[in-house]
């Protein structure tokens, strides 16, 4: 059979392109693995270039072995010579054989993260910086950070990058990391690219002599390369110019690791001439959940035009589901996958649930684990498992049995507050030699000479923390675990760190004190005992997905960027609002809304048959309660595409929450499509419905000015419903907004 008996037209024609740069614009699930592999058959088995001429690199190990076994099933023994690898590992095969040149001898040593932070942490010591106050992995983080940039390839100052305020000195630590290892004759990832363009720039042959060996040039995943990967494939490619670059600037979403979309969208104009090809066939989804994803992804400007049609055909319409709180969402997902179940005899395996924060993970762990529904989180460790709810639950067991000598191990130095492995000693050796624990000779002061400031202050901690879980229940235990926090200072060292991995603990930490919340809603009489008794049930009880027999049957929870090249036949794209999805870090300037519409696009594009985007329009973050606008990237869904549902949880009322009511409601297809309306004044607005507030209910009256914190002035157009559920709807300029009042800060302007 020809190798290209099996592929489409779309397929063929990039197939059978030979010589001269080539585009592949892959759309979402449109076979580029499948032609990337048929290419390099096709080059082999016609003559074009043997095995060994052919250069290709792909983004991880599991990819360049999926293509190496796809090309020798397709041409036989001859295709394991093609030389496929990552960047990096490519990178380590031309510094091995040509790094001398340019002062890098081929015995170099390869740092992973793990030597980075230790060598790190030897510098700060000599500096006489404590390695548990500025944690090695925020700068081994911060300086790859730098590495990545653009610039610093081309010669700018490296320390003068990062535009940030250090309480240290980051050049000297940058200066000396890099000192430190080329005396180890040792190389990081970023230094596996950067010294690789500079090896090709050196003019020292090495460039000509690879050029020798290899002419033809596959690169995959080209929308995600960063500046180094540019330029490495720029050079090697730059005599005979057979480029071949596969990738989907609509799937970029790695710009915060160093990923370029430029390098995409600038294609044609660094290969004048350049073949476009375009894989236009999607066999991945039905035509409702593609239109859907199409239709978003339009909005972006800084994007390659394309239509991608559905192989599948019609399948079911997107539902969006509109919950009263996260509660009610997370509801709504376990239930609909129970009924899909046992409806279409579907198994956990064909159901995945995307969130935008790892944070987000608590509520649906929760509903799965109490419905007996097996799940694995990808990507991540289990709410429960992660270190900052660990060291949370540390303190909390220690405050609550100070004999607990594990937590009080775990915590004494988390935060970093000076305590060593010299202090410890001092503790152990006094609280044996006084035959008392180690609590008793840290807070009764039997430690003899000076006392470390760390472990004074940890005692303050303690006792203060002590005092008032003595006042509870009369101290709620919510507010009581927020003190617990805030002596310790943990948010606010992860604050100080200014690192993504800082940010993503600090909303654990908030999912956390939502998860004290609800257990205080469930037994008015909380006690601290009581919560650590249920915690300790909760994360020890046997886990059904430890059971063999639904091992390979488990829901997957996973965030939006770790879904990327995964299929699923059921999508959960969940917490679609206005600052979770688009983020709100990414909402202030043009180029960070792209990529979260990206991101969405991504989402939606992994299911195969159904998918369901899910919000709320109240939620919960450190036990604060905050009315949540639906993610702009669902009006640009056609209503014609829409199922619109509402799904009602007794949710923060109840203190035994009821299983949720289902209300379907199926909205007017304009419901999605409306503009803000340019007409309106005072004389013509809606609020010539004339709806006020019901005697007492409200503090304002239509037409007030009231002052929003985030959305300044407006004007009431209507208040309408009673108790927690009266809500106003407010005028702002041109656009109107609706707001729970009970949870809305407004002041009359």
């Amino acid at each position: 059979m020809s190798i290209l008996d099996s592929l489409n037209e779309s397929q063929k024609k990039a197939v059978i392109h030979t010589d001269g740069p080539l585009l592949i614009l892959a759309g979402a699930g449109s076979g580029k693995t499948r032609v990337i592999t048929h290419r390099i058959a096709r080059l082999i088995g016609d003559g074009v270039v043997p095995p060994t001429g052919i250069f290709a690199v792909t983004f991880t190990n599991k990819a360049t072995e999926e293509m190496k076994n796809r090309i020798v099933r397709l041409i036989g023994p001859q295709g394991s010579s093609v030389f496929i690898k990552t960047f990096h590992a490519a990178s380590v095969y031309i510094l091995r054989r040509y790094g001398e040149a340019i002062g890098i001898p081929s015995s170099f040593s390869i740092y992973d993260t793990s030597d980075q932070a230790s060598l790190i942490k030897e510098i700060l010591l000599q500096m006489r910086l404590d390695p548990k106050k500025i944690r090695p992995e925020s700068i081994a983080s911060k300086i790859s950070e730098v590495k990545d940039r653009a610039e610093l390839i081309d010669g700018a100052d490296p320390t003068l990058l990062l535009q940030k305020n250090f309480s240290y000195d980051f050049h000297e630590i940058y200066e000396e990391y890099h000192r430190r290892l080329a005396a180890n004759n040792a190389l990081d990832f970023n230094d596996l690219l950067i010294k690789t363009v500079h090896l090709l720039r050196s003019g020292t042959g090495a460039l000509e002599r690879l050029q020798r060996q290899w002419t033809y040039f596959m690169i995959d995943e080209y929308q995600d390369t960063n500046y180094a990967q540019y330029l490495i494939a720029k050079h090697l490619a730059s005599a005979g110019k057979n480029i071949c670059v596969v990738g989907d600037d609509d799937q970029s979403i790695y710009s915060w690791r160093g990923a370029d979309i430029r390098n995409i969208l600038n294609f044609e104009k660094d290969y004048p001439g350049a073949a476009v090809v375009t894989l236009d066939t999607n066999y991945r989804s039905t035509r409702p959940i593609l239109d859907a994803a199409s239709s978003v992804i339009r909005n972006n400007v800084n994007r390659k035009a394309k239509e991608i049609r559905s192989h599948k055909g019609d399948g079911e319409r997107v539902v969006w589901c509109r919950a009263n709180n996260e509660y009610g969402e997370a509801e709504f997902v376990v239930n609909t996958i129970i009924s899909l179940k046992h409806r279409e005899g579907l198994s956990g395996r064909d159901f995945a649930v995307f969130y935008r924060t790892n944070a987000q993970s608590r509520v649906f762990e929760d509903r799965l684990r109490k419905e007996n529904i097996p799940y694995r989180v990808v990507g991540g460790m289990k709410f429960y498992e992660r270190k900052e709810i660990k060291d949370l639950l540390a303190y909390l067991k220690f405050i609550a049995n100070p004999l607990d000598q594990v937590s009080m191990l775990r915590i004494i130095n988390t935060p970093a507050r000076g305590v060593g492995r010299v202090a410890l000693e001092r503790i152990r050796e006094t609280a044996r030699g006084a035959g008392v624990s180690e609590w008793t000779a840290i807070s009764e002061g039997l430690i003899g000479g000076k006392i470390p400031r760390g472990i004074a202050e940890f005692r303050d901690i303690i006792l203060k923390c002590r005092d008032s879980a003595r006042g509870m229940p009369e101290t709620r235990l919510s507010d009581f675990v927020e003190q617990v926090i805030e002596e310790s200072r943990y948010v606010k060292s992860l604050e100080e760190e200014e690192s993504v991995e800082a940010r993503s603990r600090i909303e654990n930490i908030g999912e956390f004190v939502n998860s004290v919340y609800d257990y205080q809603q469930a037994n008015p009489d909380a006690t601290l005992d009581g919560f650590l008794q249920d915690i300790s049930l909760y994360t020890t009880e046997e886990n059904p997905e430890d059971d063999p027999d639904s091992r390979g049957n488990q829901v997957t929870l996973m965030t939006v960027h770790n879904a990327k090249g995964l299929e699923f036949p059921v999508v959960f794209l969940t917490g679609m609002e206005e600052d979770i999805f688009p983020h709100k870090l990414s909402s202030d300037t043009e180029e960070g809304i792209e990529e979260e519409r990206r991101l969405c696009y991504v989402g939606i594009t992994r299911a195969m048959e159904r998918i369901y985007i899910t919000c709320a329009e109240l939620r919960r973050t450190f036990n604060e309660i905050y009315h949540k606008e639906p993610s702009r990237f669902i009006f640009e869904i056609p209503g014609s595409l829409i199922e619109a549902t509402e799904y009602i949880s007794a949710g923060y009322q109840s203190a035994q929450p009821r299983r949720g009511f289902f209300e379907k409601k199926v909205y007017n297809e304009s419901h999605f499509d409306v503009e803000p309306d340019d007409s309106i004044d005072d004389d013509n607005t809606p609020e010539a419905s004339n709806q006020t507030e019901g005697p007492g209910e409200s503090k304002f009256r239509v037409r007030d000015s009231v002052l929003h914190p985030k959305y300044g002035v407006g004007r009431i157009l209507s208040i309408e419903g009673s108790g927690d559920n009266l809500k106003i709807t407010i005028l702002f300029g041109r656009s109107s907004k609706t707001f729970l009042e009970k949870y809305t800060p407004l002041e009359k302007a």
